[in-house]
């Protein structure tokens, strides 16, 4: 009898140390996984497109789109830009550089502001005076995710901007409405723009302020390759204007080299 208790005790003792190491183990699992997401990620990204479309405009030709972000415990820093390849003669070479700043409050719930340099607008970099000689505009923009549908809203605080009917400064907003979905083994999303009063920077306002100047509908699909760091996305779009009673349509490939993606 005595050898039996001594080796139930025994066994008893050993699924005791197992149940402490298997916890120690699954403590120390999460701890790691909650650190890791902490850390910083960094990304690149070039876009290569026939053409520069922005709510329902067409801003630029053939153009190279690079971008370089980094994301960290919800932040996210990402700069954006713009150059065209072939301008047209005669006119000057314009450049543009987008700066956003964003807080991710939740998964769906995103806030934050975008500052659109544009060089042939303005006095100099960074400048936010008057709307005439302002190269520089900033945006305070709130966007949610719903299951089916995107909202987002941006409205011009300072530097660059519009004119209201009074001739001054408008305050331009900009509201769209996205529908993301998958078919026939594509990524789609079909968009609408809306510009919710009058602000004299979209010439393609012939009401007295709301208006609809973007139906868009793009299609994608993406090739993930080297451990799903690098990813390759080619895409197009079909781009309408209803108030200026124009069309475009664009194509181009995205590359994505994202070393956090890795599995």
């Amino acid at each position: 009898m005595g050898v039996a208790d001594g080796s139930n005790c025994l066994t008893y003792n050993n699924l005791i140390r197992m149940k402490r190491t298997l916890l120690l183990c699954a403590t120390l699992g999460m701890t790691l996984g909650a650190v890791a997401q902490d850390k910083l990620e960094s990304y690149i990204q070039l876009d290569m497109t026939s053409a520069y479309l922005w709510r329902g405009q067409k801003n630029a030709g053939v153009s190279l789109q690079p971008v370089a972000g980094l994301k960290w415990k919800g932040l996210h820093l990402y700069a954006w830009g713009n150059e065209q390849l072939s301008p047209p003669a005669g006119v000057p070479v314009k450049h543009e550089i987008d700066l956003f700043l964003k807080y991710s409050v939740t998964p769906q719930l995103v806030v934050g502001f975008k500052n659109v340099y544009v060089n042939t607008r303005g006095d100099k970099l960074f400048s936010f005076g008057h709307i005439k000689h302002a190269a520089n505009g900033l945006d305070a923009l709130v966007a949610y995710e719903f299951k089916h549908l995107n909202l987002e809203w941006s409205t011009t605080i300072a530097g660059y901007d519009g004119y209201n009917h009074d001739g001054k400064r408008s305050y331009g907003s900009y509201l769209i409405v996205g529908a993301p979905f998958k078919m026939a083994a594509l990524d789609w999303n079909a968009q609408v723009g809306i510009v919710p009063y009058y602000c004299s920077r979209y010439s393609d306002d012939s009401s007295s302020g709301f208006h609809v100047n973007m139906c868009a509908l793009k299609s994608s699909h993406t090739f993930n390759f080297s451990n799903n760091t690098v990813g390759l996305t080619p895409y197009t779009q079909l781009m309408v204007n209803p108030s200026a009673r124009t069309a475009y349509f664009q194509v181009g490939v995205k590359f994505l080299y994202n070393p956090a993606k890795a599995k």
